[in-house]
């Protein structure tokens, strides 16, 4: 068996400070806070099916769904969802101008 070089490795702190990890704390928090808004928009049922993934700075939330089923339905009432979801985050100084429904990246999800 061949013995490992260290030499070919890099130590944790090299690794770490080359990473861009791209965290956005204000998103994650209002992505939080959207999520609780979507659950009581939507309710329970609805829910276990959908969620809130992405919040970008032009407004636009994402909303991962199971399947294309759930993601036509919630597509039907885009318009009320948006109208609801607005008036319950405007204390949060935050705006919904449109949402996208994606069933395919939960999908990609389940096989990880």
């Amino acid at each position: 068996m061949k013995s490992l070089s260290n030499s070919n490795f890099s130590s944790i702190q090299e690794i770490i400070k080359d990473i861009d990890f791209n965290y956005d704390e204000e998103n994650a928090k209002n992505i939080e806070y959207i999520n609780n808004c979507w659950q009581k928009t939507v309710g329970e049922k609805i829910s276990r099916y959908s969620k809130p993934a992405k919040y970008s700075k032009d407004e636009i939330l994402t909303i991962l769904c199971s399947d294309s089923y759930t993601a036509n339905e919630l597509y039907f009432v885009k318009e009320k969802l948006i109208n609801i979801m607005n008036e319950n985050i405007k204390d949060m100084g935050i705006k919904i101008k449109d949402i996208k429904f994606d069933y395919k990246t939960w999908k990609e999800q389940d096989n990880e």
